[in-house]
């Protein structure tokens, strides 16, 4: 076979479609109350509430099909080790701040300085904060540079 013939064989051969081996589905984690982690996860982040005819789990909506999963039976507190965490993308971080500030929660940036926001090597801005049961979350956004 020529080879101008063999190559468009192959470039009119249909390709297949790169799949991943796996897609990530749900995140879980477990809660000493899981009402007042789903109520934070949904005030602070506004993250939708799944229904589930399940009584000992809450659900949300972390969006592009990824849902948070809250199980109950959390009796000890999580040991606070900041390398393990849930990124979250949030639209204006200012108004995540403000709400965790009328709550009375600290937010860090990643140092630990109380209240400080950094600028990510990307340009996203972001803060790190704790759910009620002391699990780590980075949270960010990317509508430019960190106010000092």
């Amino acid at each position: 076979m020529p080879f101008y013939s063999a190559l468009l064989l192959l470039i009119a051969a249909p390709q297949a479609a790169a799949e991943p081996a796996a897609q990530a589905e749900h995140v879980a984690i477990q809660a000493a109350d899981i009402d007042r982690s789903a109520t934070f996860y949904h005030e602070a982040f506004g993250l939708r509430i799944i229904p589930t005819p399940l009584q000992n789990r809450r659900w949300l909506d972390l969006g592009n099909g990824l849902a948070l999963h809250i199980l109950d039976g959390r009796t000890a507190p999580k040991p606070s080790n900041r390398n393990e965490h849930l990124a979250l993308h949030v639209d204006d971080l200012a108004t995540v701040t403000a709400w965790l500030d009328r709550h009375h929660l600290v937010w860090t940036d990643l140092a630990g300085k109380p209240r400080t926001m950094q600028l990510r090597f990307d340009g996203v801005r972001q803060i790190y904060a704790q759910d009620p049961d002391g699990y780590w979350l980075e949270i960010g956004d990317s509508r430019g540079v960190a106010k000092p």
